[in-house]
């Protein structure tokens, strides 16, 4: 990650819920700050899909993605994995959303003859950056630094934010909460 990438991701993230009016305390809609952005979220449903692919997508091979942005005259489209877990999709969507705020350009790029994009593939740093975006903006430091020091368990601090556990205990390692609250009880 760049230099300095994740005290700006955090400063994003502070700024976004404060322009949305949410304090730390609070889930973050990934949907709402979308719709916010003015980017769309494509109902997996309504795409027209043929029945083989969509039970392709959803059933057979259904962690063989997880989101995709696609892009058409400079608007956004985000479509999001329906047979997910709705912390999965969550996480997912925020995930999309921070490429698309960082201006991540793909290392490749495949395009159907129609001349839309189907996949695309972020060099691991870019995927790192939108990692700690995503993670940033759905369990503020601050926010879960106050649960833990309250006893709260990483599950309990996933569902209190609509997270998964994973995450939790990803956010709680390296921001270094939970190096901080073993400091403090050590005294």
């Amino acid at each position: 990650m760049r230099r300095g990438f994740k005290a700006q991701a955090e400063r994003s993230a502070a700024a976004a819920r404060q322009l949305l009016g949410l304090s730390v305390n609070v889930p973050f809609d990934p949907w709402a700050y979308a719709k916010h952005l003015g980017i769309i979220i494509l109902d997996f449903e309504v795409l027209g899909l043929p029945a083989n692919a969509v039970r392709q997508l959803t059933v057979t091979d259904q962690d063989g993605w997880s989101a995709m942005t696609i892009q058409e005259d400079g608007v956004f489209g985000v479509v999001v994995n329906p047979a997910h877990a709705d912390t999965r999709r969550r996480y997912d969507l925020m995930h999309e959303l921070a490429h698309i705020e960082l201006k991540h350009v793909p290392a490749r790029v495949e395009v159907s003859p129609s001349g839309l994009m189907l996949l695309s593939d972020f060099s691991d740093e870019q995927e790192q950056e939108a990692d700690w975006y995503a993670g940033s903006f759905l369990l503020p430091r601050d926010g879960i630094f106050r649960l833990r020091s309250r006893g709260k368990s990483a599950a309990e601090i996933g569902i209190q934010y609509g997270v998964s556990k994973a995450l939790c205990e990803y956010r709680l390692r390296m921001t270094g909460v939970d190096i901080q609250m073993r400091r403090v009880s050590d005294r």
